[in-house]
């Protein structure tokens, strides 16, 4: 019995040190050049980032419609999720979350030149911070792989500062005035007021922080972007037919 139990033990403790010692995507990333995020000739990436509320996604699947682009934006939850043999649920946490970081990491990101973070790959951490920067690591490859590929409407996840500079690429910022932002998101959710508002705060707050934690950049800086709308003013339709008309000055640009 004694002996039943002791191996008993030894699985268990195998088992979790296997669950414990996942191989995270960063050991097989760290000798592998990241793509270049750069489309190729004749094609075009276009980045929105969006105010929860402004219409952003609506705006995108819109313009990927109109222009034939591949829209990109839970397909990334998807494939990262894939990548890292986790479920959609923890994925789906994980993405644009910025909770469990210890600050010595986020210094170390503040630090860095934003546009070369997807180049660090940390020392070894606690197990859970690591999952999170795996999943943050994964989550660039990613965008950058589709970005590559090029013809892609790609949706938030600090694509306009992973992207920037880059030649083909739009960068799109989508917002509005916040009692539209509140009349969007009750009608969307079926939410009433005091919900909506509180809703819009802390996406707000979350996408900020991931900002600022990951990139160390303030996303509402306008310098980032090519075309800024504000929906509250716009129709979606003519948001969209302001950045297909800047499409092909996009693909032009070397």
């Amino acid at each position: 019995m004694k002996d039943m139990l002791h191996g008993d033990a030894q699985k268990l403790q195998k088992k979790k040190k296997l669950s414990e010692t996942r191989v995270l995507p960063e050991t097989a990333m760290a000798a592998d050049p990241m793509p270049s995020g750069i489309p190729p000739q004749g094609s075009v990436v276009v980045t929105i980032s969006r105010q929860f509320g402004s219409g952003g996604s609506d705006i995108a699947h819109m313009v990927a419609q109109e222009a034939g682009l591949n829209y990109v934006d839970q397909k990334i939850i998807t494939e990262v999720a894939r990548r890292l043999n986790v479920d959609m649920e923890y994925a789906t946490r994980q993405d644009e979350q910025t909770t469990g970081l210890s600050s010595n990491i986020l210094e170390a990101l503040r630090s860095s030149n934003p546009f070369n973070v997807h180049y660090m790959y940390p020392a070894s951490k606690a197990q859970s911070q690591s999952q999170e920067l795996a999943y943050f690591h994964l989550t660039q490859r990613v965008i950058l792989e589709l970005a590559t590929q090029g013809n892609a409407i790609i949706v938030g996840r600090g694509s306009q500062f992973l992207l920037h500079n880059n030649p083909r690429t739009l960068h799109i910022h989508i917002f509005a005035p916040l009692e539209y932002r509140i009349d969007y998101v009750m009608r969307q959710y079926q939410l009433n007021r005091l919900a909506a508002r509180e809703m819009i705060e802390q996406r707000d707050d979350e996408q900020a922080s991931y900002l600022r934690r990951y990139y160390g950049v303030d996303g509402r800086r306008s310098n980032f972007y090519h075309l800024l709308i504000n929906t509250g003013l716009f129709s979606f339709e003519s948001a969209t037919n302001f950045i297909c008309q800047a499409l092909p000055v996009v693909k032009a640009m070397e």
